[in-house]
């Protein structure tokens, strides 16, 4: 933990910057135009401040492959898409900004590197204060079922970007008492935030990041978890699905069970190159008008969302650069056995996992952050790797 702090504290300007985007981002609620602003004042100091020296490689390509090609298949769906207006939108959210944080990513030096690392731990420091906050605010005025959302606009996504930033606090960890303590700490965050996938994806990446760790104190780590799911007892089975929620389109999990259905019969009697367009799906779910379904924001599925709205071309486009992610995390690890690389990998995979049941509407001014969060990791395998490259001694 000490490391952690000491690390924290090498400069304050990176708490400044993770402060100053917790707080912009809340007007998205409001409008994203300051959240852009925001953004493009951030780009163009970081570009004039570093002096960065972009150098295109066939690695450094394949993630702006994917954010070029996806904003072009939106683009030429604009004459179907029902709002334009909100496509474009879409683009600029799900593709432009992370594009050009990407740019920057591949730019960077080492130490540049470290600030932004920094820059997610700050802003994981902020959320776990305000859900706190939050939660005793729910128990002095509310009621115990409620669900924190901590900075972010739903509770899923505040679940979400605990399990991508996860991986990264703890390679900063190198005890066990600060390993488990950061562990139970967002283990409980995920337990205020209700959400179920965040929680089972939670436990399993938990488990295999910390696998030895958890062998060698069984009883520790058995009897806090035990513990904790004590105390939130009565919040867990709230949460927990009924049998028949599985047929019941009116619940979450009915839902979910329906739109993969849906998308599948869509195709059923529609050419797979025909997309509805970026950001369409609820204005399209909703001129259907199906009965007894409430209106769905996206498929619960990235892979379904991005089949229905980009088409076929647009789903074999983001299966490759997830495949390509995980082949090369996979490649670190097993090459050099480090730890960091182990946990970016298993990091990625459950990641993946989180967006086959939810996290789809990449197109939201709300998932910004989180788009950006996740082209942190589409970066990190292919920096890796060259450092990797770069220390034995061969050509990159």
């Amino acid at each position: 933990m000490y490391r952690l702090i000491s690390y924290l504290k090498i400069n304050k300007y990176e708490l400044l910057l993770a402060a100053g985007a917790a707080a912009t981002v809340q007007f998205v609620r409001y409008s994203y135009i300051p959240v852009y602003l925001f953004l493009l004042a951030l780009f163009f100091i970081s570009f004039y401040v570093y002096k960065p020296k972009i150098k295109f490689d066939i690695l450094n390509f394949v993630p702006i492959f994917f954010y070029v090609s996806l904003a072009l298949i939106s683009l030429l769906l604009l004459n179907v898409s029902l709002a334009k207006d909100k496509a474009i939108i879409g683009v600029i959210n799900a593709f432009v900004f992370p594009a050009i944080f990407y740019i920057f990513l591949i730019s960077c030096n080492k130490d540049c590197i470290l600030k932004i690392e920094k820059i997610w731990l700050f802003l994981l420091a902020i959320a776990s204060v305000v859900c706190i906050f939050e939660f005793l605010y729910y128990i002095a005025f509310k009621t115990f079922r409620e669900r924190t959302i901590s900075i972010f606009f739903n509770p899923n996504t505040f679940a979400f970007f605990l399990v991508m930033v996860y991986p990264l606090v703890i390679n900063k960890l190198k005890d066990e008492k600060s390993k488990l303590l950061i562990s139970l700490l967002i283990f409980v965050e995920i337990l205020l935030s209700g959400s179920r996938t965040g929680f089972v994806v939670y436990i399993f990446e938990f488990l295999l990041i910390n696998i030895y760790l958890i062998r060698k104190n069984i009883l520790k780590v058995f009897l806090a978890l035990a513990g904790i799911l004590t105390i939130f007892l009565p919040k867990i089975l709230y949460r927990i699905p009924k049998l028949g929620d599985i047929t019941n389109p009116k619940t979450a999990v009915g839902q979910r069970v329906f739109v993969i259905e849906f998308v599948l019969r869509y195709f059923s009697h529609r050419s797979p190159f025909e997309g509805i367009g970026a950001g369409q799906f609820e204005l399209f779910f909703r001129k259907l008008k199906a009965p007894g379904i409430v209106a769905l924001h996206s498929a619960h599925n990235l892979f379904l969302n991005a089949l229905i709205e980009y088409g076929i071309i647009g789903y074999m486009i983001l299966v490759f650069i997830v495949y390509f992610s995980v082949f090369l995390s996979a490649y670190n690890f097993f090459k050099h056995k480090e730890e960091y690389d182990r946990n970016i990998l298993i990091g990625f995979i459950l990641i993946t996992i989180f967006q086959m049941f939810d996290m789809a509407e990449i197109t939201n001014s709300r998932m910004l952050l989180i788009n950006m969060l996740y082209t942190f990791y589409l970066f990190l395998p292919i920096y890796r790797f060259k450092r990797w490259r770069a220390i034995d001694g061969e050509c990159i």
